[in-house]
């Protein structure tokens, strides 16, 4: 679909749709960017021992008793959910859609800019979500109760857990 050339949308010598060929580069470059942010600010980690050694090199468990076997541990690790940088991708994709459906110039830009604030939003929602949840998760509580469940933010981020000796 071709947008029509008027004296306010494009001088000569310029291409028609160059402003909406704009925006659309700058909707990628800040989804780029919110993506990247999105990995790297979605990633925690916690860890601890029930128990630890004694003076002599022996094990002791929670309550500060010897015991023969080494005591449980646990680490907790917090990832970026796939499912958001689903989200992120289908966003721009149907902005693009939608922006080759527009009547007019103003409204391919509206789709374009709305389709930014879209990403934004989502990025900033779920790194909270996903930050502010794993803070909540009571460790100690989880290590001294032996119960190994785990909640975690779906679908905001993922929570790997793991349990050793």
């Amino acid at each position: 679909m071709s947008y029509p050339v008027t004296s306010q949308t494009a001088a000569p010598g310029l291409i028609a749709g160059r402003e909406v060929i704009a925006r659309i580069r700058r909707v990628l470059i800040l989804t780029l960017i919110a993506a990247a942010a999105y990995g790297a600010l979605t990633t925690a980690g916690a860890g601890g021992c029930l128990g630890g050694y004694d003076g002599e090199g022996g094990f002791v468990d929670g309550a500060g008793q010897p015991t023969g076997v080494a005591p449980m541990c646990v680490q907790l690790t917090l990832q970026p959910s796939p499912l958001v940088f689903i989200a992120i991708a289908s966003i721009v994709l149907l902005a693009i859609g939608r922006v080759l459906k527009a009547v007019d110039q103003q409204a391919a830009l509206r789709t374009l800019d709305r389709a930014a604030a879209g990403v934004g939003v989502l990025v900033v929602v779920a790194i909270v979500v996903s930050q502010v949840w794993f803070q909540f998760i009571p460790f100690d509580d989880l290590l001294a109760s032996g119960s190994w469940t785990v909640f975690g933010p779906f679908p905001f981020g993922t929570i790997d857990m793991s349990t050793g000796r």
